[in-house]
C-alpha cells in the first residue's frame, strides 16, 4: 500500500503485522522493517502516511480496526490535529508557524546541514541501503517454517510477495540473539579532521601491555635506563600475600623478621612483580615495611607490660594496645581477601598505618616517663595535639585516655570516699600510693627534742598535668578529712562506705559531649542533697561528741577484733564477695567495648569519622578535666569541708585550743604574764635556789633574775619557781562551772594539749650565751610545751607550734626589758640609793631607754598582735555562723580544714613581720638586741652601784661610753626603720588565691603584710630628737 510520503505499507506473512519501508533520507540511510500492529513505534522520520495508518513526525501509529474510520477524519496529524483524539501523538518535531513555505520534510534537526564530509560519503551508500542495509531491520527468526523470507526491494512502487502464513503465530521477541561485544574503537581529533588518518602506534610502553613492559626492563641493554635487569620477578598473588603479612607484622615467603635489626627485611635482595619497577615497589612496600616493624614493637611493649612491669596505668595502655592489634590482624586480613590490586591494598593499610604510627609515638614518649602519672600527662599532651584532626583518630585516643586513666581514677575514687576501698586501705604505716605521700613531720615534744610521725603528704610531681593545683589540693584535703572522720567519728555517715553509697555518687570518669557533662553535673547535684539530708538526720538524732567522749569510745574499741584497718563485718563481706565472684562461670566472649567499636569504624571507613551530631560541637580537650572532675569533686568536698569544719570546732573545741595560745604564747592573758613576770624577776619574792644549811620558808619563791650570782637554774628552781602560773593563770579567765571544766580537761591538774613549761633544746653556743645572766639571751632556754590534741593536728601544725615558740622567746625578752627598765626608776630614788645625785648622764639614758623599750613593747603587743588576732577573731566568728546556720551545711570547695589551717599560719606569718621577726628583717632584730644589751649592761652597772660594789659617782666614763653607743645604736635603728618605711614592696605582699569577682572564706588580702614601721617610727620619735647630735 503506497503512502503519501512515498513510502509502501505491505502485509505479509505474519499475522497483524505490516511491513513498512521508507525512502532513504540525506545522511541517514534508510530503513526496512515488520512492525506489528498492537504496538507504538517511534521513529526519527517525518511520515505522511494515508488509509491504514496515523502517524505524526516522530510516531507511526498502526491500527488495523479502525483504519477505515480513520482515514475519513484525518489524513494526516500536523499543526490541525484534533484537539479532543486523546489518542493523537503531538508532532514534536513539526517546524513552528512562523516558518511559511518550507517543506514538511525540513523540519528534521540535522535535514539543513550540509557537511562536506559526509556528503561526499553517503551517496554510493544510501544507494545500497535501501537493498543491503538491514540495520533497522527486525532480526529473521525462523518460527515453524524453515524457509527464507523474501528480501524486500529498494523500490518504493514495488510490491512484496508475502509468505504464505502457516497458522502459527510467532513472538518476535522471544529468543532474541544477543549482538557480540565489539571491541571498542577510540577515536580521537586527528581522524575527526581527516578521513584517512590512521591511528599510528602508541609511544607509551606501559600502554603495549605487561609482557613487552616487563620485556624491556629485563632486557639486557638496559633501554629505559632503570636498572632492574637483575630484579627477579616474582609471581604477583604470592607477592601481595607477602606483603599482606608484612603489614601485619608477620614473616612471609618473601620478607623475613630480623631480630638484630629489629626489621623485617626481603629474602630476595631484588625481587619485582609483572608491571611494576623495583623503585615503584620499593615505595609501596615502605608503607607495608612500617606498618609491620611498628606492629612488632608495639607487641613488644605489650610483652614486656604483662611480664615485667607492676604499674597499673602501663598494663591499661598495653591492654589498649592489644586491642589495637588484635583487631588490625582480624579485620585488615578478611578484608585483603577481596582486593585485587597491590594498590587497593596500600589503600586499606592507610588508616592501619595512621594510627599505629601514632601509637608508637605515644609508646616512645611513654617509655622515658617513670610514673602513671606522667604517662597520663603524655598521653593528654598527645590527644591535644590532635584536637583538630577530622578522622576518627580523635577519638580513638580519647577513649584510650579514658582506659588508661581508670587505675588512677579508680584510686583517686576512693580516696575521695567515693567508693568503697579495694584491698588493704592505705594507712600511715604505708609509704603511700599515687599522689599521696606518706612522710615523716617532724615537731618539737615537751623537752625540746626532734621527734618524727608519719603522715600523708600532698606529692605534686604524682598529679597528672591535666589536673589543676587547686583540685589537686583540694583531693588530697578531702581525702585527709575523711581519713579524719572514719578515726575520731567512725559512726558519721560520710566514714559509712554503704551510706555514701546509697547515695548514689556520680563516678569521677571522663566525658567527652555536653550531653554527659549535663547529666554529670545533675547527678552531682543530686548526690550532694541527698547526702545532705542524711546528714541533718544524723545530728538531729545522735548528741555532739566531745573530744573527752570519743577518746573513750576509741579506748573501747581498742579490742574489737580488726583486720587491715577495716572491722570485721567489712572484711567478712568482702570475702562472702570474693567467694561469690568465684562460684560464677567464666563469661565468654561478650559484646565488643566502644574502643573496638571505633577502631572497627576507623579501619573500615578509611580513616573517616562517623556521623555524630554530638560529636559536632564537643568540647575543647584542655577543659574536658575541668568539666569532667570539677563537679564531683566540688560536691564532695562541699560535703566534707562542711561537716569536718563543724566538728572542729563544736567537739573538739578549737576555738578555746587557739585563746589558749593567744594567752599563753603571745602573752595575752594579762594575769599570767604578770605572773610569769614576777615568778622571774622580783628580787622581793623567796629564791627558789638551794642553799647549804639554810630551810626555805614555804612561800612564793622565785628565780629572781638579775639579783643572784648563779645562772642558770636547776630544773628544781623551775618548777618551785613556776608552780601555779599556769593552771592559776587558766583557771582565772574560765567560769565557775565546773562540770563544764571537768568535761574539758582530763586531770584536775592538767591543762589543754598538757601545757606547761619545759625547757628548750639549745646547741652549745646557745647555752654559753645563757650562761651569763645579764645577757639578752638569759631566758631564751624557757618555752612552753604543748601538744595538740591528735584531731586538731590537721590545724594546730607542729610548723605553727614553731612560730609560736619563736614568738613566745621574743616576747618573752621583751617583759624582761619592761622590768628591767622600771627598775631604773625605783634604784635612782631609794633613799640610800648612791644614784640620787646630779648625775645627769644616767638620768637621761634612764628616761630614753624606758621610752624606747616602752615603745617597742607598745608596738610589738597592740600593732603586731592584737590588731592581727582581731582579725583572725572575726574569721573565726564568721566561721561559726555559716556552720551553725542550718540552711547551709556546706562549705565552698576552697573552705577546708586545710584553707584554716594556711589562714593560721597567715596570721602567724603577720604576727612575724611585724615583730621582725622574718628572715629578711635579721639585720634589724640584731639592732634592736643590741640596743637592749646596752640597757642590760646600764642596768647592771647601776644594780652594783646600788650594792655598793662600785665607789663611782657621777658621770663616770663607763656610762658615758654606754650612752654614747646607745644613742648610736637608735640612731642607726631608726634610720633602717625610716629606710624600710620607704622602701618599695615592702610589706606589700598579697595571699590572694583567687582573681575572680566572687571570693572564698578565706580569700583576700586582710592579712596581708602591711608596713607598719613607720608606726612604731612615731611611737619613739616625732621631733628628730634621735638625728641631732648628743650634748654630754
Amino acid at each position: 500500500m503506497p503512502l503519501s510520503d512515498g513510502s509502501t505499507l505491505y502485509r505479509g506473512n505474519r499475522r497483524n503485522s505490516w511491513l513498512v519501508g521508507f525512502p532513504t533520507s540525506p545522511g541517514l540511510g534508510g530503513w526496512r522493517g515488520w512492525l506489528p500492529k498492537t504496538r507504538i513505534r517511534f521513529l526519527r522520520y517525518p511520515l505522511r502516511v494515508e488509509g491504514d495508518a496515523t502517524t505524526s513526525d516522530d510516531a507511526l501509529v498502526f491500527n488495523l480496526r479502525n483504519r477505515k474510520k480513520k482515514e475519513r477524519k484525518y489524513a494526516t496529524m500536523g499543526d490541525d490535529e484534533h484537539p479532543g483524539d486523546v489518542f493523537s501523538i503531538p508532532d514534536l518535531w513539526a517546524l513552528s508557524k512562523c516558518f511559511v513555505g518550507v517543506e514538511e520534510h525540513s523540519g528534521f534537526l540535522f535535514s539543513q546541514l550540509q557537511l562536506d564530509d559526509i556528503n561526499q560519503l553517503l551517496p554510493n551508500s544510501a544507494k545500497t541501503a535501501e537493498v543491503d542495509d538491514v540495520f533497522f531491520s527486525i532480526p529473521d527468526m525462523s518460527f515453524g517454517s524453515s524457509d527464507p523470507l523474501p528480501t524486500p526491494t529498494a523500490s518504493a512502487n514495488s510490491a512484496l510477495e508475502a509468505p504464505r502464513d502457516n497458522g502459527v503465530e510467532d513472538d518476535v521477541w522471544a529468543f532474541l540473539e544477543e549482538d557480540p561485544v565489539k571491541e571498542a574503537h577510540y577515536q580521537s581529533w586527528d581522524a575527526f579532521n581527516t578521513e584517512s588518518f590512521s591511528e599510528p602506534p602508541t609511544a607509551y610502553i606501559t600502554e603495549a601491555g605487561t609482557e613487552i613492559f616487563d620485556t624491556s626492563v629485563a632486557a639486557d641493554d638496559d633501554l629505559l635506563r632503570i636498572h632492574n635487569t637483575e630484579y627477579v620477578v616474582v609471581d604477583s598473588i604470592v607477592y601481595c600475600a607477602s606483603i599482606l603479612a608484612l603489614g601485619l607484622g608477620r614473616s612471609s615467603i618473601f620478607f623475613k623478621w630480623n631480630e638484630e635489626k629489629l626489621s623485617f627485611v626481603p629474602t630476595l635482595p631484588r625481587m619485582r612483580i609483572s608491571g611494576y619497577t623495583g623503585d615503584s615497589l620499593d615505595g609501596l612496600v615502605a608503607v607495608f615495611s612500617e606498618c609491620g616493624n611498628t606492629t612488632r614493637y608495639l607487641q613488644k611493649f605489650v610483652d614486656k607490660a604483662y611480664t615485667r612491669s607492676l604499674s597499673p596505668g602501663r598494663i591499661a595502655l598495653a591492654d589498649a594496645i592489644s586491642t589495637l592489634l588484635a583487631l588490625i590482624q582480624s579485620r585488615l586480613a578478611s578484608s585483603a581477601s577481596e582486593l585485587r590490586s597491590i594498590l587497593q591494598l596500600q589503600v586499606l593499610f592507610r588508616p592501619a598505618h595512621s594510627i599505629l604510627t601514632c601509637f608508637k609515638r605515644i609508646v616512645v614518649n611513654v617509655l622515658a616517663t617513670r610514673s602513671d602519672e606522667a604517662m597520663l600527662s603524655t598521653l593528654f599532651e598527645e590527644v591535644q595535639l590532635l584536637e583538630h584532626r577530622t578522622d576518627s583518630l580523635r577519638d580513638i585516643l580519647l577513649e584510650i585516655l579514658s582506659r588508661v586513666s581508670q587505675p588512677w581514677l579508680e584510686f583517686t575514687r576512693e580516696w575521695l570516699g567515693l567508693q568503697r576501698e579495694v584491698g588493704l586501705p592505705l594507712t600511715k604505716e604505708g609509704s603511700g600510693k599515687s599522689f599521696v605521700r606518706v612522710d615523716n613531720r617532724e615537731w618539737l615534744d615537751e623537752h625540746g627534742l626532734e621527734l618524727q610521725e608519719p603522715d600523708y603528704e600532698l606529692d605534686y610531681d604524682k598529679v597528672p598535668s591535666f589536673i589543676l593545683p587547686n583540685d589537686a589540693r583540694s583531693m588530697f584535703e578531702v581525702g585527709k578529712s575523711l581519713r579524719f572522720l572514719r578515726l575520731h567519728h567512725a559512726e558519721h555517715p560520710l566514714a559509712r562506705a554503704d551510706v555514701v553509697a546509697s547515695a548514689m555518687p556520680p563516678s569521677l570518669e571522663w566525658q567527652f559531649s555536653w550531653q554527659n557533662i549535663a547529666q554529670l553535673e545533675a547527678k552531682a547535684l543530686q548526690y550532694e542533697k541527698d547526702l545532705i539530708t542524711t546528714i541533718r538526720t544524723f545530728t538531729k538524732s545522735s548528741p555532739t561528741m566531745d573530744s573527752l567522749g570519743h577518746d573513750k569510745e576509741s579506748h573501747d574499741d581498742d579490742f574489737k577484733l580488726d583486720f587491715f584497718g577495716k572491722p570485721e563485718e567489712d572484711m567478712q563481706a568482702h570475702v562472702m564477695a570474693s567467694i561469690a565472684a568465684f562460684g560464677q562461670m567464666p563469661v565468654e566472649g561478650g559484646e565488643p567495648d566502644r574502643l573496638s567499636n571505633i577502631l572497627n569504624t576507623y579501619l573500615t571507613s578509611d580513616g573517616e569519622p562517623a556521623k555524630d551530631d554530638n560529636a559536632i560541637l564537643s568540647p575543647p580537650i584542655s577543659l574536658m578535666p575541668l568539666l569532667s572532675f570539677g563537679p564531683v569533686i566540688s560536691a564532695q568536698a562541699r560535703i566534707v569541708n562542711g561537716t569536718c569544719m563543724r566538728l572542729f570546732f563544736n567537739s573538739h573545741k578549737l576555738r578555746e585550743h587557739l585563746t589558749l595560745q593567744r594567752n599563753f604564747h603571745l602573752l595575752g592573758d594579762g594575769v599570767f604574764s604578770s605572773r610569769l613576770s614576777h615568778a622571774l624577776f622580783d628580787p622581793e619574792l623567796e629564791s627558789a635556789e638551794r642553799h647549804r644549811g639554810v630551810a626555805r620558808s614555804g612561800g612564793m619563791m622565785g628565780l629572781r633574775l638579775g639579783g643572784r650570782d648563779t645562772w642558770p637554774p636547776a630544773s628544781s628552781e623551775l618548777r618551785l619557781a613556776l608552780m601555779g602560773v599556769l593552771t592559776d593563770s587558766y583557771t582565772s579567765n574560765q567560769p565557775l562551772d565546773k562540770a563544764r571544766i571537768t568535761g574539758y580537761v582530763d586531770r584536775r591538774d592538767s591543762l589543754p594539749g598538757d601545757l606547761s613549761f619545759a625547757v628548750r633544746d639549745m646547741s652549745h653556743e646557745e647555752i654559753e650565751k645563757c650562761i651569763n645572766p645579764d645577757s639578752i639571751e638569759a631566758l631564751d632556754f624557757l618555752r612552753l610545751s604543748y601538744k595538740p590534741p591528735p584531731a586538731l593536728e590537721a590545724v594546730i601544725t607542729p610548723l605553727i607550734l614553731f612560730k609560736y615558740d619563736q614568738l613566745f622567746k621574743l616576747l618573752l625578752r621583751v617583759v624582761r626589758m619592761l622590768y628591767v627598765v622600771s627598775t631604773l626608776f625605783r634604784d635612782a630614788k631609794g633613799r640610800t640609793s648612791p644614784c640620787q645625785g646630779t648625775d645627769f648622764i644616767a638620768q637621761r639614758f634612764r628616761i630614753e631607754a624606758h621610752h624606747f623599750v616602752s615603745s617597742v613593747s607598745g608596738y610589738f603587743f597592740d600593732t603586731g598582735i592584737e590588731a592581727t588576732w582581731r582579725i583572725f577573731e572575726r574569721k573565726l566568728d564568721e566561721i561559726e555562723t555559716r556552720i551553725n546556720d542550718d540552711e547551709g551545711i556546706t562549705l565552698g570547695q576552697n573552705e577546708g580544714l586545710d584553707k584554716l589551717r594556711d589562714y593560721h599560719e597567715r596570721v602567724l606569718d603577720r604576727v612575724l613581720f611585724a615583730l621582725l621577726l622574718r628572715k629578711r628583717q635579721q639585720p634589724v632584730l640584731k639592732l634592736l638586741e643590741e640596743i637592749f644589751t646596752l640597757i642590760l649592761q646600764f642596768s647592771s652597772h647601776t644594780r652594783q652601784r646600788v650594792s655598793g660594789m662600785k665607789n663611782e659617782v657621777g658621770s663616770d666614763g663607763e656610762v658615758k661610753e654606754i650612752y654614747l653607743q646607745f644613742r648610736k645604736n637608735i640612731s642607726v635603728f631608726i634610720t633602717v626603720c625610716k629606710g624600710l618605711s620607704e622602701k618599695k614592696g615592702y610589706g606589700d605582699k598579697k595571699f590572694m588565691d583567687t582573681q575572680g569577682s566572687e571570693q572564698g572564706l578565706f580569700d583576700g588580702d586582710d592579712l596581708a603584710e602591711e608596713n607598719t614601721i613607720m608606726q612604731l617610727l612615731t611611737r619613739l620619735e616625732m621631733s628628730d630628737y634621735y638625728s641631732k647630735p648628743v650634748d654630754v
